[in-house]
């Protein structure tokens, strides 16, 4: 093993790792018992046998908080590795440890006691179960441990028995274990007996030193046992900025052996079905929401696996079709990283695209840059950016057709609805809501004025919509990102174009104060309206928008003064046959023979 540096532990992670240390010597000294389903085994009975040890079971801390501690980065989660016993097992010994005399006889105690600040050193055990044929192969025991939050788990090897595919958990050693984890970075181990970070893959830490990403095995045996490390080895190249390993690459792109076309379909067809798609989209919402969300598409392309992610899942990526209901595909990622690599300049104001996107208004650019809610709105134009192949497609539902886009985040993802999917459609429906904003688009048309009717367009819940965090600076931007997708880097002068459309459009909305319209309470309600016009309830939701109208083009009028206005105002137009035709003023009921 490479020789390993020190790590620097917060007080809380030293009593941790002091109280573990303590926990694993009273266990090989003491043979204590603990109730387990409802029988009472001893350490003795419970622990397996192990590789030759002063200690009987060991304990180490593994993956994402060594990596984060060698890089002086803030981790909280830890997940500590066992020799010999089961996760929950250990779990259930270290929480008789605490209860027992002879921890409360240690200095240990006093000083935990010092720092728990009243709280519970040690909270109810959780237990869950493995899922192997989900790639979930480990059973683990959770608990908060002196506020911390810690995952119990045995180290492991991985027996395949006969022909199958799933492989059957065995207790393992540090090597073994370090081996079959997802990277060389995240197979690192924090020994809490000897205080000593151990590097048995023999690469991690001089991987984390060069800023590369490398699976411990041969990239395909480790993508086979659990395909999700796919998405995880993109996801930690776009969060640090590595390098990702050309094994890596020609194994997913498949290009490293003349049968490695069909292996690396193979490893793209698991990803998609044998994965479960709530972890699949855990991963692709850290990537988008992480630091480099641009890097993590353009990987995802380059390694093959952006329809495997940004498609609907099997059988429905066979499914998708036009409007008029014809087959169709996916449009090509090759623009759309274009269009990413403009978003990216554009929020973190770098040159690249700078003759671009400084034409757009600087107010605009400020609301998505630095705005109260600029992150859940980059957060969303990046799933909109993602989903753009699928601008035009749809798969069948019921009797009806959806957007691919939803059913991809609904089925093949599994995001929330009310904090992705929902808002994302939204974003969807107002880039064609907002399609060439050209303010000719919006000349006075009856009794509307251009005022009027834009006014009205940015009260569309696609457009302004508090409880999906959508408003006027997103919903346009998706309209823009939408537009340019096909022209940004092909026909300069028409993505000039379309930028300075955009721009003249926020302007005047921003000019005319029409964004306050967007969520305004109109100044006459329904009931009043209906009793004003002697006209029937089911059309008050039709005149209300008029009455939003005369507030946007009668702003001049003394607030006191503008109900009793409004109302006749509107009776007028009404007696001429405005607001809604004659002919439509009755409803049309069916009765039945």
């Amino acid at each position: 093993m490479s020789k390993a540096p020190t790590l620097s532990l917060t007080p809380l992670e030293s009593l941790l790792c002091g109280l573990l240390d303590h926990a694993c010597r009273w266990m090989s000294d003491v043979d204590p018992q603990v109730e387990c389903e409802g029988r009472t085994y001893s350490f003795s009975q419970l622990c397996r046998p192990g590789e030759p040890s002063k200690l009987r079971c060991e304990a180490r801390i593994a993956g994402g908080w060594v990596r984060d501690k060698l890089l002086e980065l803030p981790s909280h989660d830890l997940d500590v590795s066992l020799s010999t016993l089961t996760g929950h097992n250990f779990a259930l010994f270290l929480q008789a440890y605490l209860a027992s005399d002879a921890f409360a006889a240690t200095p240990l105690k006093a000083q935990m006691d010092a720092h728990a600040h009243g709280d519970t050193a040690m909270s109810h055990i959780g237990k869950i179960a493995a899922n192997p044929e989900q790639s979930k192969n480990l059973e683990t025991a959770t608990a908060r441990v002196l506020g911390l939050d810690v995952d119990f788990v045995n180290l492991r090897k991985e027996v395949y028995e006969g022909g199958s595919r799933i492989p059957i958990m065995s207790f393992g050693t540090p090597y073994e274990d370090a081996m079959r984890r997802d990277m060389t970075v995240n197979a690192l181990f924090y020994n809490v007996h000897t205080q000593n970070v151990e590097d048995w893959t023999g690469h991690g830490l001089d991987d984390l030193r060069t800023g590369l990403v490398r699976t411990p095995l041969e990239p395909s045996a480790t993508f086979e046992d659990d395909p999700l490390r796919i998405l995880r080895c993109v996801r930690f190249a776009s969060r640090f900025g590595y390098t990702v390993h050309p094994a890596i690459v020609a194994c997913l792109a498949g290009a490293d052996a003349p049968d490695a076309h069909a292996r690396a379909e193979t490893l793209h067809e698991a990803l998609a079905c044998k994965v479960s798609r709530e972890r699949v989209g855990i991963e692709v919402d850290k990537m988008l929401t992480g630091p480099d969300p641009r890097r993590a598409l353009e990987l995802l392309s380059e390694l093959h696996l952006y329809p495997a992610v940004f498609q609907p899942p099997p059988p429905l990526c066979a499914q998708l079709t036009t409007m008029e209901g014809a087959p169709a595909q996916a449009a090509p990622e090759k623009p759309i990283l274009a269009l990413a690599a403009f978003f990216d300049s554009l929020v973190r104001a770098t040159k690249a695209y700078a003759s671009l996107y400084t034409r757009l208004p600087t107010s605009w650019l400020t609301h998505l840059r630095d705005g109260p809610n600029a992150k859940t709105m980059h957060r969303l134009l990046w799933y909109l950016i993602a989903l753009l192949p699928l601008r035009h497609l749809f798969v069948p539902h019921g009797k009806h057709k959806v957007w691919a886009g939803a059913t991809t985040m609904g089925v093949g993802l599994k995001v929330g609805h009310r904090t992705t999917k929902d808002p994302v459609v939204a974003l969807h429906d107002a880039a064609d809501l907002l399609h060439n904003p050209t303010l000719e688009r919006f000349a006075p048309e009856g009794v509307l004025s251009r005022r009027a009717r834009i006014g009205l367009l940015l009260r569309h819940p696609s457009i302004t919509s508090g409880a999906l965090e959508v408003a006027l600076p997103n919903a346009l931007m998706a309209a823009l990102l939408a537009e340019l997708v096909s022209v940004l880097d092909q026909r300069q002068e028409e993505a000039l174009r379309i930028l300075d459309t955009y721009a003249d459009f926020w302007t005047y909305v921003e000019k005319e104060g029409l964004e306050a319209y967007a969520t305004s309470k109109p100044v006459v309600d329904g009931l009043r309206i209906a009793e004003a016009l002697d006209c029937q309830k089911h059309l008050i939701s039709r005149v209300l928008p008029f009455v939003v109208a005369w507030e946007i083009d009668h702003e001049h009028i003394e607030p006191a003064e503008r109900a009793a206005q409004c109302v006749k105002d509107l009776q007028a137009l009404w007696r001429e046959g405005e607001l809604i035709p004659e002919a439509e003023r009755m409803r049309v009921v069916k009765r039945s023979k």
